[in-house]
C-alpha cells in the first residue's frame, strides 16, 4: 500500500506540471510520463520555463514554424469549412469559472498546404484575432491519422498549439507548440516557443518529418479552454469549437 501510494504521488507531481496542450495526448495515450515543464525554442535549444516570452528571442530569422512568403504552394491537402457564430461551452470538467465566447474560438475553415518545399503549412481561419486572449489557455488542435490496411501500419499525430493568456498565472506566456507521436508515445517535436502568430488565423509550418510524412491523412480539429490556471492536474475545462463539428469525439477522450 505505501508503494502504491508513493507511486499515486509521483504521478501526481508530474501530471501537475502539464498544461492543456500536455493533458489532451497524455488522455489519448495513457502515457504517464510526456512532457516536463521544459520549453524549447525553434530550434529545440532547452529554455527555462521561467524566462518571460518578451526575454526570450529567436534563434535565427528562418524559424520553421512560421510561414515563408517566398515559399510557393505546391497544392492543398485538405481543408474544411465551419459555420461562424457555433461556438458552444460543452463541460469537459466542472468548473465555476464560464469564460466569454470570443471570435477566435469559433474556426471558420481550416486547411492543409503542401509547399513546393515539402513543408505542409497548416491553419486554422478565425473569426478574431486569436492574439486576443488575455486570461485564460487557448488550445488549438489538430489530429492527424493515417491507417494503411495493406501493412497495418497506423500512425497518429497531435499537433498541440496553446496560447498562455498575458494576463493568467501561468509561468509559460504567448504560443507554443508540440507535436506528440500517438502510436510510439513520444514528441516528435517537444513543447517548443512561437514567437509570433497571424492576426485573423493560427498557422504553423512544420517539416513533414515530424508527422511520419505521412502524405494522406484524415484529420480533425478543435479549439479547447483552460480557464483554472492553478490545478493543471485535470482534463482541459471546455471544448467550444470542433471542424468537422464532432463534440462527442473530443468529449470522449475525456471520459
Amino acid at each position: 500500500m505505501v508503494t502504491k501510494g508513493l507511486q499515486l504521488i509521483t504521478a501526481a507531481s508530474i501530471i501537475v506540471c502539464f498544461s492543456l496542450s500536455v493533458f489532451i495526448s497524455y488522455f489519448i495515450t495513457n502515457n504517464k510520463s510526456l512532457q516536463t515543464d521544459m520549453l524549447c525554442n525553434i530550434e529545440c535549444t532547452i529554455i527555462n520555463s521561467d524566462v518571460d516570452v518578451d526575454s526570450s528571442t529567436s534563434q535565427g530569422s528562418n524559424s520553421p514554424f512560421l510561414i515563408d512568403p517566398g515559399q510557393l504552394t505546391k497544392g492543398i491537402v485538405g481543408s474544411t469549412s465551419d459555420p461562424k457564430h457555433d461556438t458552444q461551452l460543452i463541460v469537459l470538467d466542472k468548473m465555476t469559472r464560464i469564460p466569454q465566447l470570443h471570435g477566435f474560438y469559433d474556426i471558420i475553415s481550416t486547411q492543409i498546404t503542401k509547399m513546393y518545399n515539402d513543408d505542409l503549412v497548416f491553419t486554422i481561419s478565425l473569426n478574431d484575432d486569436p492574439n486576443k486572449n488575455s486570461r485564460y489557455e487557448t488550445t488549438y488542435l489538430w489530429v492527424l491519422s493515417h491507417i494503411d490496411p495493406l501493412n497495418n501500419n497506423n500512425q497518429i499525430y497531435t499537433i498541440i498549439i496553446p496560447h498562455f493568456g498575458i494576463d493568467s498565472n501561468f509561468k509559460i506566456k504567448g504560443w507554443c507548440l508540440a507535436i506528440y507521436d500517438n502510436i510510439n508515445k513520444i514528441y516528435s517535436l517537444p513543447l517548443s516557443r512561437i514567437h509570433n502568430m497571424t492576426n485573423s488565423n493560427v498557422e504553423i509550418t512544420i517539416d513533414p518529418d515530424l508527422i511520419g510524412n505521412i502524405e494522406n491523412f484524415n484529420y480533425t480539429t478543435a479549439v479547447m479552454v483552460r480557464v483554472n490556471d492553478t490545478f493543471l492536474d485535470k482534463p482541459p475545462d471546455y471544448l467550444i469549437d470542433s471542424s468537422p463539428d464532432d463534440d462527442a469525439f473530443w468529449s470522449s477522450w475525456f471520459v
